[in-house]
């Protein structure tokens, strides 16, 4: 494989080298597409949050699930000798037959998690040298800190804080004899050890003919990592959790009185009761 000089990608902390001839498609929060006008293949960068081989390898042996595209393991995970896994995988993407070769590496440098680096085919159009190329990739990787300077000094607005989301929905029909309605509270504890908790309570009502009743339901789920990145100027949440799940949480703008909007929702801060 032929690589041109390292990208630096801002969706995802780290550097990699690209092989001649392919550029980035689309890049997001923890994922990259990359492509080649002259290759009838694809490459994805997909930020992970393993922490261990075990957790690897247990994921690995799922299923690949990921906008449109579905693939199941068809070959053994093999460990190389730079600690990186693979596994050949054969599913569809849309209607049509591929074929992934999936490179895993684990980042030193950050707590948990890493990259999996993915190469994606139609069937009759896979070669050998994708899994070479992933393989190369997956090497030339390097992990860069999430938070710079001005990230750590933005972070200490949220420690020892939480950040709380309210929602509500109420209908009825026309002749007000029917309705139904619904609340909900979501809420972040941001610790100031880098751990986050998750919990929120729904509370779901309706009234009127059959349906009088009233229910009420509790649940408290999502402990992690936490950190929080600068991206084109922007504050970006970074979760972690401890099953694996990685979620990015863009703020798009903040107000004086501790109004918080992302991804087009409020959000308001307080003190944490958890934690500080």
């Amino acid at each position: 494989m032929t690589s041109v000089a390292q990208t630096k990608f801002s969706g995802i902390a780290i550097d990699a080298s690209l092989p001649n001839g392919w550029q980035v498609q689309e890049e997001n929060y923890g994922q990259i597409s990359i492509s080649n006008t002259n290759e009838e293949a694809a490459i994805i960068l997909m930020e992970h949050g393993w922490a261990t081989e075990q957790v690897i390898l247990h994921n690995m042996q799922q299923n690949i699930q990921e906008e449109g595209i579905e693939a199941a393991l068809a070959s053994d995970v093999m460990q190389l000798e730079n600690g990186d896994y693979i596994a050949l995988y054969q599913g569809y993407a849309g209607q049509q037959q591929v074929i992934l070769v999936a490179v895993v590496s684990k980042s030193k440098l950050w707590q948990v998690g890493g990259v999996m680096t993915i190469v994606m085919a139609l069937q009759e159009n896979f070669k050998d040298s994708y899994q070479d190329m992933a393989v190369e990739i997956s090497k030339s990787i390097r992990y860069r800190p999430f938070m710079n300077r001005l990230a750590q000094q933005k972070a200490n607005m949220f420690k020892g804080r939480k950040l709380m989301r309210f929602s509500s929905y109420y209908t009825s029909d026309y002749d007000n004899t029917i309705s139904v309605g619904s609340s909900g509270k979501t809420t972040i504890n941001f610790c100031s050890n880098g751990q986050f908790a998750f919990d929120g309570y729904s509370d779901f009502s309706a009234g009127g003919g059959a349906f009088d009743g009233h229910v009420s339901s509790n649940n408290s789920a999502g402990v992690g990592l936490w950190s929080l990145m600068m991206i084109h100027d922007y504050m970006v949440l970074r979760l972690v959790s401890n099953a694996g799940e990685v979620n990015y949480m863009p703020i798009e703008r903040y107000t004086e009185d501790g109004a918080y909007y992302i991804n087009g929702d409020k959000w308001v801060i307080g003190g944490s009761d958890i934690c500080n």
